[in-house]
């Protein structure tokens, strides 16, 4: 059996079922192809924040990219929840990034001074006026301008759902191999038997985008970090998001705090573990003490696709004309999903870009 597409998608996370919704409001023929199942790796198990990293040059790429995925954040919250049927719990909540030692406080204040615009600076005493239960090793705080959230496995669905409503499909298959007419990819070969032909073709399997790195003419530097998230019960809600160091606490749409994080470099180790539990734990429970009393619900885990040098990386083949990677977007993820989609499919497509992709390319990894 041999089917026709104008675009093939390889990953069926948020990235991947980004640029699908994207490529599809287009008219375009879209498959995603995904061995498992939509968002059953880190999308579907991420923390689901949306908040530009704080203390970014404002002229730099990776800033731009952010506060333009963040837009597109606010225009898919007004149309896909109803289009897709699904309300994945967006919300704008103040995010307030903490400071425990004098170290950590001059850097927030030097971010503060830099950016007075997009923060609000908080002492301790304003901070307790915001929220009594924190912890007293807790300094002072940073709060973004720029802050909102998502349950992160239902925005992942909303998007290919919604693609699905407007013709996409989802086959639940592996890419075995790539069958070449000259410099194109013509078909592509699946495990469940069947041959796929595709006029493009974009990479999105987050950390396992790398084997794919014989297709690009390069070995794509995407490499997994694993990170853990704790749900807890408690009668006590937390209505606003928390950051410190790696860190990071609230409640979310389930009713549960989830709390996180960890960065373990354990290759694709997917299991949850007691390291993860008891670190998240002692540093959660410093900054709300009353989370020493909660029950765990849930212990997750899963697997970021971290490029090289933190970067995302949006992109063509070398190889290959009609070959594309979209992938390396790291602990940011559900923030820059819609930019990574939206920005690789107009590349697919020829459209001019929004914002300037060129600091993305992977060519910066051949210096």
């Amino acid at each position: 059996m041999n089917e026709n597409f104008d675009l093939a998608i390889i990953g069926g996370g948020i990235v991947g079922s980004a640029a699908a919704y994207y490529s599809s409001l287009k008219g375009l023929k879209v498959v995603i192809i995904e061995k498992d199942s939509v968002a059953s790796h880190a999308s579907g198990f991420a923390y689901g924040g949306i908040t530009p990293m704080v203390g970014l040059d404002k002229n730099s790429p990776y800033e731009k990219i952010s506060k333009y995925s963040y837009e597109l954040h606010k225009n898919l919250s007004t149309e896909l929840p109803d289009f897709s049927g699904i309300d994945y719990g967006y919300k704008i909540y103040p995010n307030i990034e903490l400071a425990l030692d004098e170290n950590e406080e001059s850097k927030l204040r030097s971010i503060y001074k830099d950016n007075s615009n997009n923060f609000s600076w908080c002492d301790r005493n304003e901070l307790q006026k915001i929220d009594h239960r924190l912890g007293p090793k807790v300094l002072s705080g940073l709060i973004s301008n720029y802050s909102s959230g998502v349950e992160p496995y239902k925005i992942t669905l909303a998007l290919a759902t919604a693609a699905e409503k407007l013709g996409a499909r989802i086959i639940n298959s592996e890419v075995l191999e790539c069958i070449s007419k000259g410099s194109k990819i013509d078909q592509l070969r699946l495990s469940n038997g069947n041959n796929l032909s595709c006029e493009n073709i974009i990479i999105a399997a987050g950390p396992w985008s790398m084997n794919f790195s014989k297709w690009f003419g390069v070995k794509i530097p995407i490499t997994p970090l694993k990170g853990q998230i704790l749900r807890l019960r408690s009668d006590e809600v937390i209505d606003k998001g928390f950051h410190w160091g790696p860190n990071y606490v609230t409640t979310k749409q389930d009713g549960l705090i989830w709390a996180g994080t960890t960065e373990e470099e354990e290759g694709f180790d997917e299991n949850p573990s007691n390291y993860g539990l008891n670190s998240i734990l002692e540093s959660v429970v410093e900054i709300f003490p009353f989370l020493e009393d909660s029950e765990l619900v849930l212990q997750t885990a899963c697997l970021r696709p971290l490029s090289a040098d933190k970067s995302p990386i949006i992109s063509k083949s070398d190889v290959y004309e009609n070959l594309f990677l979209a992938s390396g977007t790291g602990r940011q993820g559900i923030l820059l999903a819609p930019a990574m989609g939206k920005l690789i499919s107009d590349i697919t497509t020829n459209n001019k870009t929004e914002i300037e992709v060129s600091d993305f390319s992977h060519q910066r990894f051949k210096n």
